[in-house]
């Protein structure tokens, strides 16, 4: 197959500044220029082959493709004339094997990947020369960096008896930046390692799953189930800062579903994160600026109730 996008984009903002006691925030600008485009030609090529009716063997090959943008945290007349940044391109390259038993009562896959990354889009603080340490409140976005992915992933599923489902997931994951070319590096060599880490990276991921049905006579069914998932250390943000990373944690979820004996009717209810587990899922980095450097945190240990209907 192939893919052809065309992405266009506008942006418009005009800030002014009426009174600061930096003078030269005392000024009104636009964005320049109003508008983007972007275009791309995306090929993908898959092979399968039916190794044996429970076996599947397949390799892919694809390449993916982001758009362009404007920075929308220009804070100055200079910085709102170069607001675009350039598209970003991934080729992922992908062989697995996915497999039944005869009776279909275990399923697993397994694949591998590899993905080169080029002109990754990283926003990043601002950058300070050490000589003239004023801050400007430039938070740029930079193609900084070219990056490989290499990985491993495998599911399993298998049904033991007429009403308990086992489930399992792992995941390996190697991100390393092969470049990021970062002016402030260059000014400061102090600062040589703030991109060792690629950012959402885990090396490894897993979860495991169980559920149980009872079955009624009516034709109704009331399930139980649970899950605990893995997720390991994780950076989060482009520029690694100690207090922006998670370091690994599990996470447990618990749940009861009826369904009505003709499948219109469910009401799920359940809690998650049923340890109360502490953790964060996203950061934002600005230390140029009072060393500012915010956390955002996962939901604590949470109920709820659900109630579907089916119109089919």
């Amino acid at each position: 197959g192939i893919r052809f996008t065309r992405e266009t984009k506008d942006y418009d903002r005009t800030t002014s500044t009426f009174y600061s006691a930096l003078p030269t925030f005392n000024a009104t600008y636009n964005f320049l220029p109003p508008k983007g485009e972007w275009n791309d030609t995306s090929p993908m090529v898959s092979l399968d082959w039916q190794v044996t009716p429970q076996a599947l063997l397949y390799a892919r090959l694809a390449k993916g493709f982001k758009s362009g943008g404007f920075n929308g945290r220009a804070n100055s007349v200079v910085e709102a004339a170069n607001a675009e940044f350039a598209p970003e391109y991934v080729w992922t390259y992908e062989a697995g094997l996915k497999m039944t038993s005869d009776d279909r009562r275990l399923l697993g896959n397994v694949a591998v990947f590899h993905s080169q990354y080029k002109d990754f889009q990283a926003r990043v603080s601002e950058i300070v020369d050490p000589e003239s340490p004023t801050p400007t409140f430039s938070f740029p976005v930079l193609n900084a960096a070219e990056l490989t992915i290499n990985g491993v992933e495998f599911e399993g599923v298998a049904l033991v008896g007429d009403a308990t489902k086992l489930t399992a997931q792992l995941g390996w994951m190697d991100a390393k930046y092969d470049e990021f070319v970062d002016p402030r590096v260059e000014l400061n060599p102090a600062l040589a390692d703030l991109h060792d880490h690629v950012p959402f990276s885990p090396d490894w991921t897993a979860r495991i799953g169980a559920t149980h049905s009872f079955y009624f006579t009516n034709g109704g069914a009331f399930t139980i189930g649970g899950d605990v998932s893995y997720r390991g250390e994780t950076w989060l943000s482009v520029d690694n800062r100690d207090a922006l990373s998670q370091d690994a944690y599990t996470l447990l979820g618990v749940y009861g579903v009826y369904d009505s004996p003709d499948s219109k009717w469910q009401v799920r209810g359940g809690v998650l994160n049923a340890t109360d587990e502490v953790y964060k899922v996203d950061g934002q980095e600005f230390s140029s600026v009072g060393n500012i450097q915010t956390a955002y945190y996962g939901w604590p240990r949470n109920y709820y109730v659900s109630v579907r209907y089916s119109f089919f």
